[in-house]
């Protein structure tokens, strides 16, 4: 059985050849972000997909609108919602490689300085690049940072490529631009016989100062936001429900209601809302 991108591609390879140099950006995003299909399979699949919410939604939304509208009004007004909220999947579609490449620029980067600390450690023993790689290529605690030593170590051995190949090959499919930095540097003190040992130290403690650097900073808005959240939250949520016990008298069930919604719906939201934003924000993998 065919997988989706392939019967999307059989249906719409052909149509959106034309429009593929629209874009070009996107090829180079579905790399990055690991995504296994091509430019044409990508975007058909976006245009199928985006066909068959339209044409779905159309006829639930003509049926809704039936019961309220006459035909013809119900159907343009379905049409038009129907495109809008296909659009919407559309572009989805088109900014989900670039999302995910960022994601997994950010996981880089939180990781990046204990990998190079890690491969600075192991240059002291004077090891060779490929196995200072290869040996990092053990250590799932890295995450993507060691997916790319893999890839690396993989190439030169199962592909034959030579180490500085491997090196470009890589940095050209990272997401995390410190990451990219770090690969050329290696690539190019090798390839001027400079010692590769005092590069990754050097380096190692410039991410590491960036690193302290992002640690302080999330520390000072993390008592920024708990500052917002106990003010704003907590303490007008409680003066809120008190205020409103006080009319009570007044405003019996209705106002017993607003404070259930108060109490059980908004405060459990606001707080999930505010953990989700803090740990967004945290530069700690």
């Amino acid at each position: 059985m065919p997988s989706y991108s392939r019967l999307c591609f059989r249906f719409f390879g052909d149509t959106i050849k034309p429009f593929r140099k629209y874009f070009l950006d996107l090829k180079n995003d579905l790399q990055i972000a690991g995504l296994n299909f091509t430019l044409d399979e990508y975007l058909s699949m976006a245009l199928f997909t985006f066909l068959l919410a339209f044409c779905l939604e159309t006829i639930i939304l003509s049926f809704i609108f039936g019961l309220f509208f006459n035909i013809f009004i119900a159907v343009l007004l379905s049409i038009t919602l129907s495109f809008s909220l296909s659009a919407v999947i559309f572009f989805l579609f088109y900014s989900y490689p670039a999302t995910l490449s960022k994601k997994k620029g950010d996981d880089i980067d939180k990781v990046l300085p204990f990998a190079v600390s890690y491969l600075s450690a192991l240059s002291s023993g004077n090891i060779p690049p490929y196995y200072l790689f290869r040996t990092l290529s053990n250590f799932s605690e890295y995450r993507e940072v060691t997916k790319a030593a893999y890839n690396i170590t993989r190439n030169i051995k199962m592909f034959g490529m030579n180490f500085t190949d491997a090196i470009k090959r890589e940095s050209t499919r990272t997401a995390s631009k410190n990451f990219k930095e770090l690969l050329y540097g290696i690539n190019t003190t090798i390839s001027t016989g400079g010692d590769l040992r005092t590069f990754l130290r050097e380096k190692s403690d410039l991410l590491m100062a960036d690193y302290r650097r992002r640690i302080r900073k999330y520390s000072q808005d993390l008592s920024l936001f708990v500052e917002i959240y106990l003010t704003l939250i907590i303490t007008g949520s409680i003066f809120f429900i008190v205020l409103t016990s006080i009319m009570a008298g007044t405003g019996g069930l209705e106002i017993i209601s607003i404070q259930s919604f108060i109490v059980f719906i908004f405060l459990p939201f606001v707080s999930v809302a505010f953990l989700v934003l803090v740990r967004l924000r945290s530069p700690v993998s």
